[in-house]
């Protein structure tokens, strides 16, 4: 997360932000693209985290439970005596569709990206170690599909200047979605496989989703997340410090293949 918050968006963010004509998105996509490219190295060199296997049914239920919480109390919307807020009131978190619109689609693209195992990383990393283009046609059909839409609605403005929740800071565009890219294939997935394959049963997704929530905190409150008038003040040397705790990550990981 702390990757993604520099370059403000993860990669479907970065390829819905390239269908709207944002030029920035084309370097923080190239970044995610060297930072898999580092991860696949890693992957024929013997990188491997050790093999699934089953457990118990509890452990499956950990994120949809979750999720299922947050969905009451988005619901109820409930106020703590301490004045704890549960809705942003301002900002990006408080655009979003109707309740039912967002949970209808939701689902749909859910199941959808379940059946088709949508993964923008997995298109990357297939590509550069088997030259398989299967998972890239999905990644290329959101690309169009957005495109499309954003011509038809009269929202395609392209450019690198004024874009929503973006900045023009190429350096940090570009590192910090490798950051992204590199810790995405060390995991095995992005973040919207990682949230799929936690609504199938998978404790290690679910573990990566709530590993995403605290890196989100940790980058909101300690300085390190972007903003559209640039890199925050800690932003660039925690993604610095990232690149070397997943690179360590890699050369120590590995089996003797």
């Amino acid at each position: 997360m702390v990757g993604a918050l520099a370059f403000l968006g993860c990669p479907w963010r970065a390829l819905l932000r390239l269908a709207g004509g944002d030029g920035n998105a084309l370097l923080g996509l190239l970044g995610l693209v060297a930072g898999v490219w580092v991860g696949a190295f890693f992957l024929k060199t013997g990188y491997d985290l050790g093999r699934n296997h089953k457990t118990y049914a509890s452990v499956g239920f950990i994120m949809p439970v979750m999720m299922l919480g947050l969905l009451i109390l988005l619901i109820l919307s409930p106020t703590l005596p301490s004045g704890a807020l549960f809705l942003s009131t301002k900002g990006p978190g408080s655009q979003h569709a109707p309740l039912i619109i967002s949970l209808s689609l939701g689902m749909a693209i859910g199941f959808l990206a379940q059946r088709t195992r949508f993964c923008t990383m997995g298109a990357i990393r297939d590509f550069i170690l088997i030259r398989d283009f299967h998972l890239m046609t999905g990644v290329i059909g959101l690309v169009l599909g957005a495109f499309f839409t954003n011509l038809i609605l009269n929202q395609f403005h392209p450019g690198f200047t004024g874009k929503p929740v973006a900045h023009t800071s190429h350096l940090w565009n570009f590192g910090g979605m490798v950051l992204a890219g590199l810790a995405f294939a060390l995991a095995g997935g992005c973040p919207g496989r990682q949230l799929f394959l936690s609504g199938e049963g998978d404790g290690d997704a679910a573990i990566f989703i709530i590993g995403m929530i605290a890196g989100a905190a940790f980058a909101h409150n300690f300085a390190t997340a972007s903003t559209p008038q640039g890199p925050a003040p800690w932003g660039p040397a925690f993604v610095i410090i990232g690149l070397g705790i997943c690179s360590i990550i890699g050369f120590t990981m590995r089996k003797k293949i």
